[in-house]
C-alpha cells in the first residue's frame, strides 16, 4: 500500500482552514464570546490560586484531598495542585472541540457545553480553595 503523501497534506490543509472557518464563525456569536471570556477568566483565576498556593506552602507535601468522616486520604506534592487547573482547561478545549463538529444541529447544545463547562471550572476553584483551607487554616 502506497501512501499518497500530497493528497493527505492536502486533506489536512483543506480542513484546517474549514476548522478555522468554524470557528470564526461560532466566535461571531455574542453568547459564544461572553461564555469564552467568562470561562477563560475562571481559569485564569484558578490558575492565579493554584500559583498562590505552591508559592505560600513552606513544605514540599501538601494535603490534597480531606474527607469529612475519614480525615485526609491524600498527600502529595505541592506541584500537584496544578492538575486542578489543567484539568479545567481541558473541559473547555474538549467542549469547544466538541461544539465545532455540531454545533450546526442544535444551538441549545452551545449553552449546554459552555454551562457544563462553567460549572465545572467554578467547582474546580471551589476544590482549589478547599485545598487552601485545609493547608493553611
Amino acid at each position: 500500500m502506497v501512501i499518497d503523501w500530497y493528497k493527505l497534506l492536502n486533506h489536512f490543509h483543506l480542513g484546517r482552514a474549514k476548522l478555522a472557518e468554524v470557528a470564526w464563525y461560532l466566535i461571531g456569536f455574542v453568547y459564544v464570546q461572553i461564555y469564552l471570556l467568562s470561562l477563560l477568566s475562571l481559569n485564569a483565576i484558578n490558575w492565579f490560586l493554584a500559583y498562590y498556593v505552591n508559592k505560600n506552602v513552606s513544605q514540599s507535601l501538601v494535603v490534597l484531598h480531606y474527607n469529612v468522616n475519614l480525615g485526609v486520604d491524600l498527600i502529595g506534592n505541592v506541584r500537584d495542585i496544578y492538575v486542578i487547573p489543567t484539568l479545567g482547561l481541558a473541559f473547555i478545549v474538549i467542549n469547544l472541540l466538541l461544539l465545532l463538529n455540531i454545533y450546526r444541529r442544535n444551538r441549545f447544545l452551545i449553552h449546554l457545553l459552555f454551562g457544563f463547562s462553567l460549572l465545572i471550572n467554578l467547582f474546580l476553584i471551589a476544590s482549589t480553595i478547599s485545598i487552601y483551607l485545609i493547608n493553611f487554616r
